[in-house]
């Protein structure tokens, strides 16, 4: 019995065509923000890219629902068949193999825009003869014909506007062509007991196959993503929690922006896209101020997992133990200092000694809102645990003053 180890076939059905899902997937999604960045159906680069990536991303799921559905018995003649990037043509090689994928009028259409896309512009700008602005012709073509809503015409450039109407329309005609073939992928895949549906958590394959969206509009995701950048902008500056990262940011003295230019550059931020404007203002800042390479390496650690803010808060804690323990600070400053520095760690990053210290700093508190002074036994007491805190936080400093 063949299996996808030893079988050739198998094993290029089934690891060589998981990984395309994933090319697949990553090329749909990058399509996707480049029509979220899409003011005007104008800008030739824009259109290019958007075209590019759907082009790639389609044709490559096509090719595996193909390689998938067919016996390959020459393997030579089999990948010489593969080399077409019509994508109507790849489509119709599908039904003949009697996979009924059906697609409506429009996706139809759009297989058709990009396959003139692939084979008439892809490199047309390299011809004397061509046209000039041939994805805007080809983009404003397939819009007036196919989509059935509102959309604003520009009054210079006659150039069609996109907007959130006509973003649903693309997202859901370039969904529902992805779904459908990834659909097929899955259930041939499952037919031969091979796993090329399985994308990789987090991915963003995953993001274009296995979500789901209303009448299946990739669009969402766009959306979703937004709601959820700006949700963490709203909780940044309002939080009142406290960890060591937040401390970090609040830490920094802020440039000097046009605060009237704020909610524009979070528009482009949020889209995908950060504005040379935007960057150009920040370079000014910095000659302005003086600021060297220290800066920027503040800023670097903002947004990067691996940098352990909670371990730099461990460290100022043991700062203050060590001031405690030789005799720098008294013991009501340390233990009102001690508690608030402790309550910038998370629960979860804690251990029972640092717990034990907060409850000891806690009492002496009580007791000395009471008229109670426990100044040495909370010395003692620190003096006896300091080196079992230490230790589980590999902390080697040099020993306290008695």
């Amino acid at each position: 019995m063949t299996d996808i180890f030893t079988d050739p076939v198998l094993h290029y059905k089934n690891f060589k065509m998981g990984t395309e899902i994933e090319i697949a997937g990553t090329f749909i999604y990058n399509g996707m923000k480049e029509l979220e960045q899409i003011d005007l159906f104008d800008i030739e680069s824009e259109m290019f890219m958007l075209l590019y990536n759907l082009a790639v991303g389609i044709e490559r799921l096509q090719k595996v629902v193909i390689v998938l559905s067919e016996n390959i018995e020459d393997i030579t003649i089999f990948e010489d068949s593969l080399k077409s990037h019509n994508h109507q043509n790849l489509h119709n090689r599908i039904l003949r193999n009697g996979i009924a994928i059906r697609l409506s009028t429009r996706e139809n259409a759009f297989l058709q825009l990009l396959s003139i896309f692939y084979d008439k512009h892809r490199y047309g700008r390299f011809h004397v003869s061509t046209e000039l602005k041939a994805e805007k012709l080809e983009l404003s073509s397939y819009i007036r014909q196919s989509f059935k809503g509102n959309y604003e015409e520009d009054f210079f450039s006659g150039s069609i506007r996109n907007n959130e109407e006509l973003k649903d329309f693309f997202g859901r005609v370039i969904g529902s062509i992805s779904k459908k073939y990834y659909l097929e992928i899955d259930r041939l895949a499952r037919m031969q007991s091979i796993y090329t549906y399985e994308v990789r958590y987090g991915s963003k394959a995953e993001k274009v196959f296995l979500q789901e969206f209303r009448k299946n509009s990739l669009q969402e995701q766009n959306i979703n993503e937004k709601i959820a950048a700006k949700e963490l902008i709203v909780y940044l500056m309002k939080t009142k929690d406290k960890n060591p990262f937040i401390r970090y940011i609040n830490d920094i003295e802020p440039l000097d922006f046009d605060i009237a230019m704020a909610n524009d550059y979070l528009e482009q931020v949020i889209a995908g896209t950060i504005s040379q404007d935007l960057v150009s203002t920040v370079e000014y800042e910095y000659l302005e101020n003086d600021y060297s390479v220290e800066r920027v390496r503040q800023m670097d650690v903002i947004g990067n997992s691996n940098v352990h803010f909670d371990f730099a808060q461990i460290y100022r804690c043991n700062g203050l133990l060590k001031s405690f323990l030789k005799n720098e600070v008294e013991c009501y400053t340390f233990a009102n200092v001690f508690l608030e520095e402790v309550s910038y760690l998370d629960d979860d990053y804690g251990n029972s000694i640092l717990k034990e210290m907060s409850v000891l700093c806690r009492n002496f508190l009580k007791q000395y809102e009471n008229g109670v002074d426990t100044s040495k036994q909370l010395k003692a007491q620190f003096l006896e645990i300091y080196e079992e805190f230490k230790e589980f936080y590999f902390l080697h400093d040099i020993q306290h003053e008695e």
